[in-house]
């Protein structure tokens, strides 16, 4: 029993120093640091291949409704792919242009940035790292379907959950019908109770 008192009075005490110093207010470096590693995931990711600036291109259109003559703007600006996608987000929904941004010195600090703006940060973040998750998936899919070409490798279907049961099927394929292995070659009947 006091044993059960001390660790609920431990779990209280933990919640209420992590309530003060929730209400006290967070550093914003975390999501800063958030959205720098997001913005460096998408430089890294557009220098992986020679398809990667096009892959990002394509997708930034799609996901963001930017122009081809702002990704093109941009692209002879040397601007690179992590910072063109900050800027489409703020773009979408500022209805800014990459230069009129790039003069208001948006490259700077996005974080600081889209705050001025009157945008949540936590939902660019949250935005540009589901746009790097979608870039990443894209790219392996573009990867598997020439690996597919080049090699023939035939799609496997869907399995599911019964994939289970087609191995063993498979791993089992080898064993014979079962047969009787006792054979009795008594003339007559036979029942129980010997008769």
């Amino acid at each position: 029993m006091r044993i059960r008192r001390t660790f609920l009075g431990l779990l209280f005490a933990a919640l209420g120093l992590s309530a003060s110093a929730f209400a006290s207010g967070r550093s914003s470096s975390a999501p800063t640091a958030v959205l720098t590693n997001v913005i460096s995931r998408l430089d890294r990711e557009a220098s992986i291949d020679s398809d990667g600036p096009s892959l990002l291109a394509d997708l930034i259109e799609k996901a963001y409704g930017t122009r081809q003559d702002e990704l093109k703007w941009g692209v002879d600006r040397k601007l690179s792919w992590g910072d063109m996608t900050a800027l489409a987000y703020i773009q979408a929904t500022t209805g800014k242009s990459f230069e009129e941004m790039i003069q208001e010195n948006a490259r700077h600090d996005f974080y600081a940035y889209a705050e001025n703006a009157g945008m949540s940060c936590e939902k660019m973040a949250r935005s540009l790292d589901d746009f790097m998750k979608k870039a990443e998936r894209e790219r392996n899919t573009r990867i598997f379907e020439k690996l597919r070409a080049s090699r023939r490798v035939h799609p496997m279907p869907d399995l599911g959950n019964g994939f289970g049961l087609f191995q063993e099927a498979l791993d089992f394929r080898h064993i014979d019908i079962p047969q009787p292995t006792k054979i009795h070659d008594l003339p007559g009947e036979l029942s129980k109770g010997g008769q």
